[in-house]
């Protein structure tokens, strides 16, 4: 019935409904704390982000580039992590039919009202400024923020974080009471690809894309893992460079080794690439987005606990752009360039600027900040350039925010350990008699949520001394943060079996905590129900 009505009122557009003064999104966040809430939670969760995607129907972005950015890091970012969200748990549905529908609505304003716009009035903004004047760029990044760390700092870059995914990163962080991260942001290389940023993002002097499409750092490359540490070594001796899944692999002691004595540590991660770039895999790429997230939060738990490092930067070498449907024929672009031309679908490299429409092109020499005369073109929308091959669904190289703005979450982790402990809940309602079928208790959740009291879930119900289960159960998520104790108190209500009961012998409300099953709370009472009876009334 929820789950119906809410689907009509969002497909009508309608997010301002609401049923029983609750809107939308309250319907969905308390349906999920229900006692079938874990059967529907990836529906509520869907139907709660198509609302915020719907609501970018009457979207208008900014046309200055320095309000554009300030925009999409405070707000606009959401629309993007809804609508991976969505799919997420969209993905999740085992029988979808019933939202074809829904999902058509959240794929055309994401694609026509949302991404269309901001993709463009961005260009519009690029081309009107020096981005520096903006915002930090990409190849500042190592002179802003390693040259002078006075700790050891292990940089952690995932590849195609983009800033959207970095953001739920730094809320996983900032929710744990051991870190204090800070979020920023800044503008990824153009073309926004993996070479080009990762190159940017080590210390130089001078950065190069020859003529047969190398990237040179210092006239040196950097394609491969050593060839990085060598570049990080002349300018900090005491570095290195490493692979997330070999550190992954590696024992407390091992893990030890690898920092003791360092300065400076790379650490390249690659679950969102990996998994976006290949066509047999880019549909999971939102998957991948979560793991990656949860992933990179575990290593840098696992390396402040065994290696005695406190302090990490964690960034990427560009974003990505995804669309669940496929490209049209008409939503490609056909370009002319030269032989000699570096192509890829959402960027072309070459001596002479394209001008067609839907292309704007920008100069590599103020790029790369070089005399380099090359252009790269690419198109003002989420179009891409015709090309063979490959998948379509997840693109990166081109010019927007999604692709070129990139998470810069700087973490300092606390030394010594925090006990943490679940949110309590506890009878309000001093009940020692029920003496009706239907009754209801009221509770209170004795904390609020914090970075020591942690959120979790109780099952609550009643049972008899031979513990049989006499009544529903009731499911309570404590989650609230308020600091006033009246708005953590909540009220449950208990179904009785309509049996006989004996006043002479004790019953009990019992609470048992979800995640590992321990009771937190037992309350004896009488049951005196006058006019009970065996009508076959069972749960």
């Amino acid at each position: 019935m929820f789950i119906k009505w809410i689907t009509e009122r969002l497909l009508n557009e309608d997010l301002g409904a609401k049923l029983s003064g609750k809107s939308i999104s309250e319907i969905c966040k308390d349906r999920r704390k229900r006692h079938f809430g874990d059967r529907y939670r990836s529906e509520y969760h869907m139907l709660e982000s198509a609302s915020y995607v719907i609501a970018a129907a009457s979207y208008q972005s900014r046309d200055d580039l320095k309000d554009i950015v300030k925009q999409y890091t405070t707000n606009d970012y959401q629309i993007d992590q809804q609508y991976r969200k969505f799919y997420y748990n969209y993905d999740q549905l085992n029988e979808n039919s019933h939202v074809e529908k829904l999902r058509d609505l959240v794929e055309n304003i994401y694609t026509n009202e949302f991404l269309a716009k901001s993709v463009y009035n961005w260009n519009v903004g690029l081309k009107k400024v020096d981005p520096s004047s903006s915002m930090s760029l990409q190849r500042n990044f190592y002179s802003k923020y390693i040259q002078s760390s006075k700790d050891r700092v292990v940089v952690i870059i995932s590849d195609a974080m983009r800033y959207e995914v970095g953001q739920s990163l730094f809320a996983k962080l900032e929710n744990d009471e051991k870190c204090t991260p800070k979020l920023e942001s800044m503008m990824s290389m153009l073309p926004s690809y993996t070479r080009l940023g990762m190159g940017a993002l080590l210390p130089h002097k001078s950065l190069e894309l020859t003529q047969e499409n190398k990237v040179l750092v210092d006239s040196m490359p950097c394609d491969s893992l050593k060839q990085r540490e060598a570049i990080l070594n002349s300018y900090t001796p005491n570095s290195r460079c490493i692979q997330f899944d070999d550190l992954k692999l590696m024992k407390k002691m091992e893990l030890r080794e690898v920092f003791t004595g360092m300065d400076v540590v790379y650490v390249y991660h690659n679950q969102i690439d990996a998994r976006g770039d290949k066509l047999s895999t880019e549909n999971e790429v939102f998957t991948a987005c979560y793991e990656a997230v949860d992933e990179v939060f575990t290593m840098i738990k696992r390396i402040s606990t065994n290696a005695n490092t406190l302090h990490f930067i964690v960034t990427s070498d560009h974003g990505f752009i995804y669309k669940r449907d496929k490209l049209e024929e008409t939503d490609k672009i056909i370009h002319v360039a030269d032989k000699d031309a570096f192509i890829n679908r959402r960027f072309i490299v070459a001596q002479e600027a394209l001008e067609d429409d839907g292309i704007t092109s920008y100069s590599m020499d103020k790029i790369l900040g070089n005399k380099d005369t090359k252009w790269v073109s690419v198109p003002v929308s989420s179009n891409v350039f015709k090309v063979t091959g490959g998948g379509q669904n997840f693109v990166h190289g081109g010019s927007s925010p999604q692709e070129m703005l990139v998470p810069v979450i700087d973490v300092k982790v606390e030394k010594g350990h925090a006990d943490t402990r679940p949110a309590q809940i506890v009878l309000v309602s001093m009940v020692q008699k029920i003496t009706n079928l239907i009754s209801s208790l009221d509770f209170i959740q004795s904390e609020p949520v914090s970075d020591v009291v942690k959120e979790t879930s109780y099952k609550v119900f009643f049972i008899s001394e031979d513990n049989e289960k006499i009544s529903n159960e009731c499911i309570y998520i404590a989650d609230r943060k308020d600091n006033d104790p009246s708005k953590r108190i909540f009220r449950l209500k208990f179904n009785f079996k309509n049996k006989q009961y004996d006043k002479s012998k004790q019953y009990y409300l019992v609470a048992y905590d979800e995640k590992n099953d321990i009771e937190v709370l037992r309350h004896g009472v009488v049951m005196d129900i006058a006019f009970a009876d065996d009508f076959g009334f069972s749960l």
